[in-house]
């Protein structure tokens, strides 16, 4: 019996751990005042900072998100080796941060020394930021020790999170709305709080969707009902959640596209309507949402981490 009531508190603390994981966001950030390497590197250590996010148990790793993953580079020594042809050989002290990028507030920091040789410099960081290894103890210490951070944050500011969130729905700024609410870690007593507000912000932002592309598709494809205008007004009502209010009207001009497209085409026609999921309840699709907000946006926050370097 003891063993039975310890496997369902295992498989409960399990579960828990995975509904934080999976609710938690971050995002990569490669601030200016990094040491100025080559471009090709800083590319691929935003890709590594990426990696770190995801392997590491964070669902998402988020354009504008307010809390952060950023790194400092500094080269401990570079070296030409004895070799034919002369290779660079570079050690690289790369530390990395987790905060507030908003707020300022430094919550983790952890330094790896890395080493890359290349025939250039170019490669020489390449091959040094390929072996930061993403599942490192001291990496998975740091992204652990952070989340608890970043629930901390939510119980603390909830009425301000929900505010912000009023106050952008109130200015029809719906989806930025849904990114701000629904970036509300699902385990907190917040998310609890504002999980019928992440709802009709869903239900509002995908009604919005429906009548703009709808709308677009509508004009498009009276100007020219040729095959190129059915591609250009297809691919506008395949993004329409099946959910939304139009749908049957979504519907009805989909049917009389495919129509034409036969008419005037010998080949099928390959753009479908999304189908209904019954299995995905209203905040899994909300929370798809807002994430695809916050990556669909330039890079508009500017962030505050002084003193983190």
């Amino acid at each position: 019996m003891k063993n039975h009531i310890t496997i369902i508190f295992i498989f409960l603390a399990v579960l828990s751990q995975a509904q934080d994981n999976n609710s938690i966001t971050l995002g990569a950030h490669i601030p200016d005042q990094v040491e100025a390497i080559p471009d090709g590197a800083k590319r691929l250590l935003l890709n590594k900072l990426g990696e770190i996010i995801t392997d590491n148990g964070i669902s998402d790793n988020v354009k504008n998100s307010r809390f952060i993953l950023t790194p400092n580079v500094s080269v401990l020594s570079k070296n030409i080796t004895p070799t034919a042809p002369p290779k660079i050989a570079l050690t690289l002290a790369v530390t990395l941060y987790v905060g507030d990028g908003i707020g300022g507030n430094l919550f983790e920091s952890q330094t790896l020394n890395v080493k890359g040789v290349g025939t250039n410099e170019l490669k020489a960081y390449t091959n040094a930021i390929k072996n930061i290894k993403t599942r490192n103890p001291l990496i998975k210490s740091l992204i652990t020790n952070s989340k608890s951070e970043i629930l901390e944050y939510y119980e603390k500011h909830c009425n301000e999170v929900s505010s912000k969130a009023a106050s952008l729905e109130a200015q029809g700024k719906t989806g930025e709305a849904l990114f701000t609410i629904t970036n509300i870690p699902v385990s907190t007593s917040c998310f609890k709080k504002n999980d019928q507000k992440i709802k009709s912000l869903y239900t509002k932002a995908i009604n919005e969707e429906c009548k703009r592309n709808l709308n677009t598709a509508k004009a498009i494809w009276s100007a020219n009902q040729n095959l190129e205008a059915a591609n250009k007004a297809g691919f506008l009502l395949s993004e329409i959640d099946p959910n939304s209010s139009c749908f049957s009207e979504v519907k009805e001009l989909y049917n009389k596209i495919a129509n034409r497209v036969r008419a005037i085409s010998d080949r099928g026609w390959e753009i479908q309507l999304k189908e209904l999921d019954l299995e995905k309840d209203a905040i899994d699709a909300a929370r798809e949402i807002g994430v695809s907000y916050g990556n669909n946006q330039a890079q508009n926050v500017t962030y505050n981490t002084r003193g983190w370097h």
